[in-house]
């Protein structure tokens, strides 16, 4: 998987935090001190599964991960080639929440600045800063999330991102409106390339230019440290437009399936 943009960029996370274990067919990823953060235990495939698949991925995730008592869900992963489709409508019809994501990369060649003049300043994160950060991806969570086990979620994931910024894997950005955190990201490294995290943008200033301009003075500094970016985003996403936009290119797929207890 090293040679694929996105999970390369994403054992990054998974290897720090947690352990990756090679078996013979595919890799079992866990984060133990994260049992809320489905995708930071999952099995890695090597190709797409089919419905005949189920029971022994299942098993397998039973067996490897969801001895855990703290684990209520299962999700798997896998590259998926050009044009390439996955065959899961028996995982889905079982509650499985499918997703396609794309890997899209930018170069330093490829980089279209904004033409903006009033550039909203992004700055690092202080300590201070992180718990706006909470509210903000709390504010932000998909509706079938519990806001406590998704707290614990976010929570996990800060210090995860502060121990990285610690040692010097990365930093995380934000641009504020007074006192209010409208927009933040996070960027990380691994050999030539650095990886975005958790673009985000405060839904109440959405359609503003902020997204653009985060991700442009971000990247001018990750450009420094890296030849290539990473951003990975659901197939869906509206926020596509503005990656390509500033020259952002698909350059790999990634398919998921999901599931996990829904709480009110």
């Amino acid at each position: 998987m090293e040679d694929h943009p996105g999970f390369a960029t994403d054992l990054l996370f998974d290897r720090y935090q947690g352990e990756v274990t090679d078996h013979e067919g595919f890799w079992a990823v866990r984060t133990p001190t994260a049992p809320d953060y489905y995708f930071g235990n999952y099995l890695l495939l090597p190709t797409p599964p089919s419905d005949r698949d189920k029971g022994w991925l299942e098993a397998s995730f039973d067996k490897l991960i969801g001895q855990d008592p703290r684990i209520r869900h299962r999700t798997f992963q896998w590259p998926l080639a050009e044009g390439q489709n996955s065959r899961v409508a028996g995982f889905v019809a079982a509650g499985y929440q499918y997703m396609e994501c794309v890997v899209l990369a930018l170069g330093a060649t490829d980089w279209q600045a904004p033409s903006d003049q009033d550039l909203a300043p992004a700055r690092p994160f202080t300590p201070a800063d992180w718990d706006d950060w909470l509210t903000l991806e709390l504010d932000d969570r998909d509706s079938g999330h519990g806001e406590a086990s998704y707290l614990a979620y976010l929570q996990s994931r800060r210090d995860l991102y502060q121990a990285m910024i610690a040692d010097g894997f990365g930093q995380w950005w934000g641009i504020w409106q007074g006192d209010r955190l409208v927009a933040s990201c996070g960027l990380f490294f691994t050999g030539t390339m650095g990886r975005f995290q958790l673009v985000r943008t405060h839904q109440d200033w959405r359609n503003r230019g902020l997204c653009r301009q985060l991700l442009s003075q971000v990247a001018r500094q990750g450009f420094e440290r890296a030849r290539q970016l990473i951003i990975v985003a659901d197939e869906h996403y509206h926020a596509q437009r503005v990656y390509r936009a500033l020259g952002f290119v698909p350059v790999a797929r990634i398919g998921s399936l999901c599931r996990w207890a829904h709480q009110p």
